[in-house]
């Protein structure tokens, strides 16, 4: 078992034990794990469908627990965003998509390039995934996807690691970022044409 599956199997049994788990109780619960599984469980989150404003919700998330992670503070999630439910059968279907992502990529990774995975790499990383969540706060259909794939190949390559699966999880995300840009020009033009 790889590393990112041996702490992904711990935190899904931790999930699996809670009763009416809020965003804000999610990040209690991961608030011992590493920075990189934190926004790996979140990532995974934001991947799957949920009812309107969720996807915000969980990109605020994201940037509140990069935000703590940058000032050196606990992470904690309080407000409004925090008191949010989080449904049981997404959580469950959260769990099974996180153990099934962890074990596609520990097929193929493995540590090498430890330059970029290092402890002096994690300032850097956490900068990289607040400028990508910042467009996916935005109520704009499908522009979660890519970039929240992105970071998730990221944070299991740094779990595991690999160096190389943290570039192609950049470059991933990236290109998620840059749909995101175009898909929020493309809605602001069409706003500004109607209101014309």
């Amino acid at each position: 078992m790889s590393p990112v599956e041996a702490s992904i199997a711990a935190i899904a049994d931790r999930i699996r034990r809670s009763e009416q788990l809020t965003a804000g109780g999610l990040v209690d619960l991961l608030g011992a794990a590493s920075y990189p599984l934190v926004i790996l469980v979140l990532s995974v989150l934001n991947m799957l469908p949920g009812p309107p404003g969720y996807g915000g919700t969980l990109a605020i998330t994201m940037i509140s627990v990069t935000v703590a992670t940058l000032l050196g503070r606990p992470l904690r999630l309080g407000g409004r965003i925090g008191r949010r439910v989080l449904p049981p059968r997404l959580l469950d279907r959260m769990v099974r998509q996180m153990q099934w992502f962890a074990g596609l990529v520990a097929l193929v990774s493995r540590p090498r390039l430890a330059l970029l995975t290092g402890p002096r790499t994690e300032f850097a990383t956490a900068v990289f995934v607040l400028l990508i969540s910042l467009p996916m706060v935005l109520p704009i259909p499908f522009i979660n996807a890519v970039p929240n794939t992105g970071i998730a190949v990221l944070c299991v390559s740094r779990i595991n690691h690999d160096g190389l699966g943290v570039l192609l999880g950049g470059i991933i995300a990236l290109v998620g970022l840059g749909i995101a840009g175009a898909a929020i020009w493309g809605a602001t033009i069409l706003a500004t044409t109607m209101l014309a």
